[in-house]
């Protein structure tokens, strides 16, 4: 949904956060860009496991 943002992992095939943050197992990414936010809300939509969750500060 956002592949911009998102990339599938070779090494386990789960979808990764591009240019994020890993603190704690929680990926970030912060950015003053807020069309970044509504891709990823699209993609945490269609996630199928609703691991995906987007919050703006």
């Amino acid at each position: 949904m956002a592949p911009v943002h998102f990339q599938m992992s070779k090494k386990d095939g789960k979808s990764v956060l591009i240019k994020s943050v890993n603190a704690k197992g929680f990926y970030t990414l912060k950015s003053p860009d807020h069309t970044i936010a509504e891709s990823c809300e699209l993609a945490a939509k269609a996630c199928p496991v609703k691991i995906i969750s987007v919050k703006e500060t």
